[in-house]
């Protein structure tokens, strides 16, 4: 059999070890099911020593392809397993091999448009292993075919999600425009489960949504994400709240799972004084450099903040959370967030389109708190005001998070309530609008 040409470059000095340190072969010293191998080849080898990675690879892909009795994997498939498997070796969740579709869907995040049906997703699945619904974005096919904030996702093509991690949902959910994807969805309060057929399309993200003007001109803006257009969208949002006479402001950082630390300090400096940090990072030989606030972003907010956290709230939104609740700019309401206290580099493979994600520094929030989450402890930026969501709020479309945060900025407005219309009886309640 002809041999094909080898992966190099990165990838291939990436690999090594894989298959020699029986990565891809968990049960190498077990027996297969079936019986013993019934040939060795003797060994060579004078004794232990290092292994060159290249050349280690290299002799098992050759060996593999002259002797394998079955049908072969291509080469490509072949070292993505084993960049794959070497990267477990380091016990990072966040360290990863990105293939071609992955490292365009992370491309298309930051840019802010991907193809799917346009829901965010809570970051962790329920205890029964679903995967909620955060909220339909708006104008998109997820929104038009009558998917609620809530609902919980079962299965995805008559698959069930349980045992899948969020991103391998997000995964078989997104796919090639103008296509369908089934969705069983829970619905609190609904006594069967609920079937959708929606079809995917290009969804264009408007990384700040929802923004208005509540009771008492206390302003609301929600951020989906830290992309590149995050700060500029803020900024417009919170100016044009302002020309409407704004007088307490809440962003909405709930099921944001962060983005671009750059976007995260440029977004931090628009509202946390000058001289304050914005973040410590803590680069992998323990030296830390803080990043200041930029002086020439802020905005002198005059008015007071809350800032809506809640578990899904990961990443950028923590070093955002962090830095509010540090400098006291302003006050967290919520939940405690998901404890990602870590950064990553991607470096890109343009050679075949991949890319690798490393974690290349930790940081700590403002005043140096490190809130990253281990097997040992929690972690995360527990908010000033504890307040949880519960099954019977989203069964009743009741944000009780949202109504403690207008109540808070309310009360430090001092904003009366108008008496109800109808004599001698309460006011109206108003739903809440997330």
């Amino acid at each position: 059999m002809a041999n094909k040409s080898i992966a190099s470059g990165l990838i291939g000095a990436c690999v090594a070890g894989s298959f020699v340190l029986g990565l891809t072969f968990p049960h190498a010293l077990q027996g297969a099911q079936g019986g013993l191998p019934e040939r060795v080849v003797p060994s060579r080898s004078r004794g232990a020593g290092d292994l060159d990675p290249l050349n280690s690879y290299s002799a098992v892909l050759g060996q593999l392809k002259d002797r394998y009795y079955g049908d072969l994997p291509t080469d490509t498939k072949a070292t993505y397993a084993a960049v794959r498997g070497m990267l477990k070796t380091v016990d990072d969740p966040y360290t990863q091999f990105l293939d071609p579709e992955e490292y365009k869907a992370l491309h298309d995040e930051n840019v802010g448009e991907f193809v799917g049906i346009g829901a965010l997703l809570e970051g962790q699945p329920t205890k029964e292993g679903f995967v909620r619904i955060a909220r339909p974005l708006a104008g998109t096919p997820a929104l038009k075919a009558g998917i609620k904030k809530g609902d919980m996702i079962t299965k995805v093509d008559a698959k069930p999600v349980a045992g899948m991690t969020v991103d391998q949902v997000v995964k078989v959910i997104r796919g090639v425009p103008n296509t369908a994807v089934r969705l069983t969805i829970q619905r609190p309060g609904a006594p069967q489960p609920l079937e959708f057929r929606i079809v995917r399309q290009m969804v264009e993200v408007e990384v700040v949504q929802d923004v208005e003007m509540k009771e008492g001109k206390i302003g609301y803006l929600f951020l989906q994400q830290f992309n590149e257009r995050a700060d500029e969208k803020v900024t417009e949002a919170v100016e044009e709240l302002k020309k409407q006479g704004m007088k307490g402001l809440i962003i909405d950082l709930r099921g944001n799972p962060g983005g671009l630390l750059d976007s995260a300090i440029d977004i931090v400096s628009r509202f946390v004084p000058p001289r304050n940090n914005a973040v410590i990072i803590v680069e992998a030989g323990g030296h830390q450099e803080p990043k200041r606030c930029n002086p020439r972003k802020y905005l002198s907010p005059e008015y007071p903040i809350v800032v809506l956290i809640n578990h899904s709230s990961a990443s950028a939104s923590e070093i955002t959370a962090g830095a509010f609740k540090d400098t006291g700019a302003g006050i967290l309401v919520g939940t405690t967030t998901f404890g990602k206290g870590l950064v990553q580099t991607v470096f890109p493979r343009p050679q075949d389109g991949s890319a690798v994600k490393i974690t290349t520094h930790k940081y700590l929030t403002s005043a140096g708190h490190d809130i990253n989450r281990t097997r040992d402890r929690r972690g995360g930026v527990e908010p000033d005001v504890q307040v949880e969501m519960t099954e019977d709020d989203f069964m009743h479309s009741r944000d009780t998070q949202l109504q403690k945060a207008l109540e808070i900025l309310q009360q430090r407005t001092g904003y009366v309530k108008p008496a109800a219309a109808n004599a001698g009886g309460a006011p109206p309640v108003r739903p809440a609008q997330p």
